[in-house]
């Protein structure tokens, strides 16, 4: 059926570009509201905690989003998913102009230190971090991999949703393994010091992966599949190989990753999957992947694109459609309580009430992540 035809893969197009690609002033009151009630010991423990999110997307300012959620660093999509190469070093001049622009609150990470750099000097790192790697020249892998570590890029996957030509996507279906030049890939990034992030691979490329590496790898943002089945997250047996290697999950908040197949999502289903992974691999294994838009309005038009076709692929058993036909406008992206990445607050004070120690909080909200970074990063 041609897509001009489908009348529900444009009403949930449009529910997705509404909610994302468009800044909607009542998102602030709505966001601002879940962290009202947040008690005392949790609000003097985010201010006390160096904070890293694994996963953000859209930085075009410095805004309230970025004030409230006291980050010290976010791991930022740059470049974009179906970029080029040309495309990838045009985002990466992008983005550095923006940290320019806002440099009295912004700053670049290409080191721990930098990191460390800005919390002291209350500003918001920004990591470069890759959630595909089509732009990569995979006929002179090597020089392509250093010529982007030594411009910044310090993250990065190396399959998608789609498969690439280094590795199998979890939505592709095949379930195909990690490719050569994808193994050669893993080792230049190794030597170049670019972290290699699992997340959105197919399962046996993502464990295959992990039997190439010699570095502690990550999931910078899944789920647990036995609480939420979506492809997108990942089995028990992909998480505790991470583990064992050293590395970390990290947990995010979108939607369709939250979706038990009856319930809308909540910051609560949020706090089940850090619960889960916790009990599962330890509190050392366990990260932040909040996959938040960091200015509203600004995530790219062929990427929602992308997930709608996903998401008509899926048809009605799908969150989009069941949001659609409930009327739930509002899960264009985020689950309640978990509006925005303004929302880190509540994180803390959901996990405080679930019983999670301050060690663990901040092992969970920073620590883990600056551990792996250590290990990766020249």
């Amino acid at each position: 059926m041609s897509l001009i035809n489908d009348k529900k893969f444009q009403q949930v197009n449009d529910i997705s570009r509404r909610f994302m690609c468009v800044a909607d002033p009542e998102i602030k009151k709505l966001a601002l509201s879940y962290n009202a009630d947040i008690s005392d010991e949790a609000r003097q423990l985010h201010k006390e905690t160096l904070i890293v999110d694994c996963c953000a997307n859209g930085l075009e300012d410095w805004n309230w989003h970025l004030e409230e959620a006291g980050v010290s660093a976010l791991n930022l999509t740059v470049p974009g998913t179906h970029d080029s190469t040309g495309d990838a070093m045009g985002a990466i001049i992008d983005f550095f102009g923006t940290i320019n622009d806002y440099s009295e609150k912004l700053m670049h990470v290409r080191t721990v230190e930098d990191i460390y750099e800005a919390r002291r000097l209350s500003k918001t790192g920004v990591i470069f971090g890759a959630q595909s790697c089509e732009f990569v020249l995979h006929d002179n892998l090597d020089a392509s991999v250093e010529v982007f570590a030594r411009i910044g890029l310090r993250i990065m996957q190396i399959g998608y949703n789609h498969s690439t030509f280094a590795a199998d996507g979890c939505f592709s279906g095949a379930n195909n393994g990690v490719t050569n030049d994808g193994k050669k890939l893993i080792h230049a990034m190794e030597k170049h010091g670019i972290l290699l992030d699992l997340s959105h691979m197919g399962h046996r490329s993502a464990l295959e992966c992990m039997d190439e590496v010699t570095k502690p790898p990550i999931f910078s943002h899944s789920n647990p599949m036995v609480l939420f089945p979506t492809p997108r997250n990942i089995t028990d047996e992909m998480a505790k190989k991470c583990a064992d290697l050293g590395g970390v999950i990290g947990v995010c908040s979108y939607n369709v990753m939250l979706w038990n197949g009856k319930d809308f999502p909540t910051i609560e289903h949020y706090v089940d999957c850090l619960e889960y992974w916790t009990n599962l691999l330890g509190s050392d294994h366990v990260g932040l992947g909040v996959d938040s838009i960091v200015t509203p309005g600004s995530y790219p038009h062929r990427a929602i694109l992308s997930f709608s076709k996903l998401a008509r692929e899926q048809g009605d058993s799908s969150f989009a459609y069941q949001s659609a036909a409930a009327g739930r406008d509002l899960f264009g992206k985020f689950p309640e309580g978990l509006e925005s990445l303004s929302n880190i607050p509540n994180i803390f004070h959901s996990m405080l009430k679930r019983g999670f120690s301050h060690e663990d909080i901040k092992k969970i909200a920073g620590e883990n992540w600056i551990r792996v970074f250590q290990q990766w990063w020249k």
